[in-house]
């Protein structure tokens, strides 16, 4: 009898590039600074922020940390308040698709009661962050280590490929991130 995969055996990356990341990134560059911003941009404006309260709270939480880059993009939408996961991951395989290297940061707020996802990308062998679900942040030289506070309330939590990589496949895997 043939075993039948789950759905964590079969999708390895939540960053894997395939026709719809290509399609998605176009003809776009990431050669510099400012790209790196185009980029982000280009998710912002193209994503529809839904809203995140009680009426939309049981199915956003129920794909949250679910969906590929891919998927993501073809759904055309993530939620607001809860999508920073969503966009570091597209920003992740795009950055992937143009050529560049790029990993998820998972940060929880220095008392552990929230977390929150930015990126670092390795540009002209300097790291640089970013927080893709903020409209006015720009890259910043660095990597962040263990020691480091970022935006004067988060420390890192852990580093990874995508969120999956980090062991996170759900919201039921939710309380690793205070732990």
């Amino acid at each position: 009898m043939k075993k039948v995969k789950s759905r964590k055996e079969k999708l390895k990356s939540q960053v894997e590039v395939d026709k719809n990341v290509k399609n998605f990134l176009g003809n776009l560059n990431v050669k510099s600074l400012d790209d790196l911003v185009i980029l982000k941009n280009k998710i912002l404006k193209s994503l529809e922020f839904r809203p995140y309260n009680e009426i939309t709270k049981k199915y956003a939480d129920s794909i949250r940390w679910k969906r590929t880059a891919s998927e993501i993009i073809k759904d055309g939408y993530v939620y607001s308040g809860k999508a920073c996961s969503d966009l570091v991951v597209v920003y992740i395989a795009l950055c992937k698709a143009a050529g560049v290297e790029a990993r998820l940061v998972k940060l929880n707020t220095i008392n552990n009661d929230d977390s929150h996802s930015i990126v670092e990308v390795k540009l002209r062998g300097c790291w640089y962050r970013l927080d893709p679900s903020s409209r006015d942040s720009i890259p910043f030289k660095g990597a962040l280590t263990k020691k480091s506070i970022w935006n004067k309330k988060f420390k890192v939590w852990k580093k990874g490929r995508d969120i999956w990589d980090l062991g996170i496949y759900g919201i039921e895997d939710g309380e690793k991130l205070y732990k």
